[in-house]
């Protein structure tokens, strides 16, 4: 607490010149305080009304060096008063300057035109219409015209052609005035036109009284609701005039909508995203639809509309009649519209999409800025889409259908929420007991007698149910009462690096006379965690072995949320090849089935945030019960995965007690088994970083003694990356695009590059050095772990957009140096150097006992020359560290020479490593002195089935060290980069003479009827 107290000062202006001091608060002690830390509220009185446009505060305490506002909140007698915000539609184009400026619109293709209106706020008095075909060279064909008023039309004598329009303004008709411009209307014909995805055909079981019809595709439209002036009913009757309005995409958000339709530039590129109104898309939106249903097919048939996911709340209408409401960001919505549906007919659907009550305002990433913010009172919802340190403000806030919207049948006795647990009796894992539950519904006005049937794998139980009329009833299954249900010699679902992810499938159903009338299908798993918080430190436990986590955190699936099942299998199999064992789901961002379906796949377990980020990034919700109700859905929707091993109820911080207690219950109540924690950084875990790239040694001088739930590092991508994020003007010097992109300038990774290895003068070579900095920290980030193997999961393993921070691999799915730095550190069996002890250390996480082995280290100079080697034999047990040898370097090195390791049994190496070592800490540049070499590569590509296999024999045919050799896999025709890709090894060393092989997979698919080849690149490899 500062000695000497606090002051605040708020004062109003209309004009950002004059100020006049409105109100002001004094003392000594944090008042209010949300918790232990830098947040608290403080409230501040006004001495009388004040009417003023803008509000500044001013802080002042003589020990305080700096602070920032995380929400403000202005209230008329009692009353809370909206502050800046997109809460009306007035976007415009302001110039930089006043001299020569311009703007341009891309048509999307070669157009022609005849009229172009300009609607003014500030009018330029001189200046052109012109014309392009590629954005660089321009004809003019017409000047602006010579008028007073701000609404222009300019109508040319003949139509002009051309891909861009531009308005190029040369005089200011106000004197050192900028130009603004709020619209800009091109008329004409061409262009892209968007064509709707064909309707999806119903799935129709033949024992059974359901079906499936997809709604995704056909003839979904999208308006802006404040251009629509008919209402829901109207809206939803067939035949509504709706030809005019966009083309939705469904799922998607309304952004992605209208970037499919060619409305806006890609926002994910550049500094696209300056040129999105946010306060168009942060309104409300009608989507529709009209669509033909399949036909009743037996009597008593129930017709089910299903949401799986919208954001933030919706109205549902059908048909002229209002269905319901879904109200959050991750509640599903489940309606029976039988009474209102149009068997074998035509229907119309209409969903009015709220828009966020707080979306709060955008965020500049080019100059410094705050995560998150008001949007955090709405939650639960996508509270990252107002810009965080790694995501910029998506525009409208990710609001729309995110997720899939189906038509489905049953029959008069529905089946939900199911529940499938099972235990071991641990330590033994030769025996499992499952435990089956499931709700039935009777939605028919008698009563209902049937069979409950479950099936399990290979097992099957039976067992006779009467519901009475419009009720419902729990079944529970148990061994005790269905002996099939004990499993003996059961196949075990494991966490990467502890054996296989077995899957069981299961299906439950209602049965009425032999005939299905509702049933459910999904895999899981059979494994028990356990977990213990004695010493105020979190260990997990999995089938009875000591899980020690590896692996990342997770912000957005992707910005617009666009993954779907395929990209989630990419990524988690990336995960999976980096031998990361868990991901955590940061506030709850991503809320797809087939995020969960991918990690129980793959192994993965993941760690389930709820919905709040820390208290000083994002406000408490306005309404807890709503908070609660979207948690209790969504425990139920994701609660037979066996990849769930955690839950948190938020991030670094407490929750509020009503939701605190209220997600502890339902964890409790809805998950039996699993864990909750209500802090990811505090009480039996830790966090906060560090979010830099550190010295080698920091990580191993620094282990955390708890579960750490966040390190992270930037890891810049490869040129071909780069290039997809931001045009190559924007690349060197390293301007405002960077931090746009998440990358700022005062940032440690520059200096290294800098400092460790000699710095660069094009962004080719600094790219190149970038990649040295990638390796190390992420694997040094791993590796540091070794002496209490609590846990690690980095900042961040996924990325949501072409980022150049936090993340394993990049949006592109492109693997560059931090990928296989990672992938080697968070290794089961691993030998490294410790940089802090100088000792090789052999750390087993998960490998089980291994005997036999043999550590060997080498120091080779910098021309490759062996100068000290040693070697240890060693057996290594589960969960353990060892200190085999002691590394020496002995006299005469160069100022930078390298370090090999080998861990291996008999003639089989286990495990490898390699490292730049400098006779000052952390001085590489002597490898600006290795010579170009030459790296030979032969090449053997085979098709197998739906994929490629890919092995490339890499020989140094030079007299020098060959750094950050790399294989990429690329298309033999256009050479374009085949992503994702599987690699075992990449950005090696190799000495001279050596050889090494690397090994590819990839899909067809994504090969796109192209053959593959390998490109070898690396960082002084003569030209190929």
């Amino acid at each position: 607490m500062p000695a000497t107290g606090w002051t605040y000062v708020i004062s109003g202006s209309d004009d950002h010149v004059t100020w006049k001091e409105v109100g002001r608060s004094s003392g000594t002690n944090w008042p209010d305080m949300k918790q232990e830390g830098p947040s608290f509220v403080q409230s501040i009185a006004f001495t009388a009304p004040a009417h003023s446009r803008s509000y500044r505060i001013s802080f002042s305490a003589q020990e305080i060096h700096s602070w920032s506002v995380a929400e403000l909140e202005l209230f008329d007698r009692n009353r809370e008063v909206r502050v800046a915000g997109p809460n009306r539609f007035a976007s415009a184009w302001m110039s930089a300057g006043s001299g020569e400026e311009w703007v341009y619109v891309d048509l999307g293709a070669d157009c022609s035109f005849d009229r172009v209106a300009l609607t003014w706020i500030r009018r330029a008095s001189e200046g052109a219409i012109q014309v392009s075909d590629d954005a660089k060279g321009w004809q003019t064909v017409h000047a602006l015209p010579a008028t007073a008023g701000l609404n222009e039309e300019v109508r040319l004598a003949q139509p002009a052609h051309g891909r861009y329009v531009r308005v190029l303004m040369t005089k200011p008709a106000e004197a050192g005035a900028n130009y603004i411009l709020n619209e800009l209307e091109v008329f004409g014909r061409g262009g892209p036109v968007a064509v709707p995805k064909a309707a999806a055909v119903p799935r129709v079981a033949a024992d059974s009284s359901q079906s499936t019809l997809s709604l995704t595709g056909g003839n979904w439209r999208l308006q802006r609701a404040s251009l629509v002036e008919a209402d829901g009913v109207q809206i939803s009757n067939p035949g509504f005039a709706a030809a005019d309005w966009m083309v939705a995409t469904v799922p998607g958000t309304v952004l992605t909508s209208y970037l499919n339709d060619g409305a806006i530039a890609n926002p994910d590129f550049g500094d696209n995203q300056y040129a999105i109104s946010d306060a168009f898309f942060c309104a409300d939106f009608w989507y529709r639809n009209e669509f033909r249903a399949p036909p009743t097919a037996t009597a008593g048939q129930h017709f089910w509309l299903n949401f799986d996911g919208i954001n933030w709340k919706a109205e549902i209408y059908l048909n002229g009649h209002s269905v319901g409401r879904i109200d959050g960001g991750y509640m599903r919505g489940r309606f029976d519209v039988t009474a209102l549906l149009h068997p074998h007919g035509v229907n119309a659907l209409a969903v009015r999409i709220s828009r966020n009550a707080n979306p709060g305002s955008t965020k500049d990433k080019a100059a410094p800025t705050l995560n998150g913010g008001a949007l955090g009172r709405d939650n639960p919802t996508y509270h990252a889409s107002a810009g965080w340190d790694w995501i910029s403000t998506i525009r409208g806030r990710n609001t729309g259908i995110w997720s899939n919207v189906t038509l489905a049948t049953s029959g008069g006795v529905a089946v939900e929420d199911p529940l499938v647990t099972t235990t071991l009796p641990l330590p033994d894992t030769t025996q499992a007991d499952v435990r089956i539950q499931a709700t039935l519904r009777n939605l028919d006005s008698q009563p209902a007698s049937g069979v409950f049937r479950a099936r399990f794998g290979d097992v099957t139980v039976e067992v006779p149910v009467t519901i009475e009329a419009e009720s419902t009833k729990t079944v529970t299954l148990t061994p005790s009462s269905n002996a099939a249900l004990h499993i003996v010699n059961p196949k075990l679902w494991w966490p990467v690096g502890y054996g296989e992810p077995y899957l069981y499938a299961v299906n439950l159903a209602f049965i009425v006379n032999s005939k299905i009338s509702d049933s459910t299908s999904f895999q899981t798993g059979i494994r028990q965690f356990t977990y213990s918080e004695d010493g105020g430190t979190l260990k997990i436990w999995v089938n009875g072995r000591r899980f020690i986590a590896r692996g990342g955190n997770w912000g957005f699936p992707e910005s617009m949320l666009r993954y779907r099942a395929r990209e989630y299998e990419a990524a988690m199999r990336y995960h999976r090849d980096e031998h990361f064992n868990m991901v955590r789901n940061w506030v709850g961002q991503t809320g797809d089935e087939a995020f969960y379906d991918a990690a129980d796949r793959n192994g993965v377990v993941i760690w389930q945030d709820f919905w709040l980020a820390n208290p000083w990034d994002g406000p408490n919700p306005d309404d807890n019960d709503l908070f609660l109700a979207n948690a209790r859905d969504y425990l139920l929707r994701i609660r037979n995965h066996a990849s769930l091993g955690l839950f948190c109820g938020r991030n670094e911080g407490i929750p509020p007690q009503p939701v605190d207690d209220g997600l502890r219950s339902l964890v409790a109540n809805l998950e039996p088994g699993s864990h909750y924690i209500s802090s990811s950084a505090d009480g039996p875990v830790s966090g906060h970083g560090p979010y830099r790239v550190e010295p080698l040694h920091y990580y191993f001088n620094h282990a955390p003694v708890k579960f750490h739930s966040e390190m992270g590092a930037p890891n810049v991508v490869d040129m071909d990356s780069l290039r997809r994020t931001m045009p190559e003007a924007a690349m060197w010097p390293q301007g405002t695009q960077w931090p746009l992109h998440d990358f700022h300038g005062n940032n440690p990774f520059k200096t290294a590059i800098d400092h460790d290895y000699g710095g660069a003068d094009n962004i080719a070579d600094w790219d190149g050095l970038a990649q040295f900095v990638d390796y190390d920290a992420y694997r040094g980030m791993y590796e540091g772990q070794s002496k209490n193997r609590l846990g690690l999961l980095i900042w961040m393993s996924h990325p949501a957009w072409p980022s150049l921070l936090w993340q394993t691999y990049d949006y592109f799915f492109a693997t560059d140096a931090g990928y296989y730095g990672a992938k080697k550190g968070a290794e089961p069996l691993h030998i490294q150097w410790n940089a802090a002890t100088n000792a090789v250390e052999v750390v087993n996480d998960s490998a089980g006992l291994q005997t036999g082995l043999t550590a060997h280290a080498e120091v080779r100079d910098i021309d490759g020359s062996l100068k000290w080697e040693k070697s240890a034999p060693l057996d290594s047990s589960e969960d353990s560290t060892q200190s085999p040898i002691q590394m020496e370097f002995p006299a005469g090195l160069a100022r930078t020479h390298f370090i090999r390791l080998t861990l291996s049994r008999g003639d089989a190496v286990v495990s490898s490593n390699f490292y730049l070592h400098g006779m000052e800490e952390q001085d590489y540049s002597g490898i600006r002195t290795l010579p170009r070499v030459k790296v030979e590569a032969r090449t053997t590509v085979a098709r197998k089935g739906t994929e490629w296999r890919i092995a490339t024999e890499l020989h140094n045919a030079g007299t020098a060290p060959a750094l950050m050799v790399r294989a990429r896999a690329v298309r033999d025709r256009s050479g374009d980069p085949i992503q994702p890709a599987l690699y075992d090894d990449n950005y090696i060393a190799l000495m001279p003479g050596e050889r090494k092989a690397i090994h590819v997979e990839l899909k067809d698919e994504d090969a796109r009827g192209e053959r593959p080849r390998i490109v070898v690149e690396g960082y002084n490899l003569a030209v190929q």
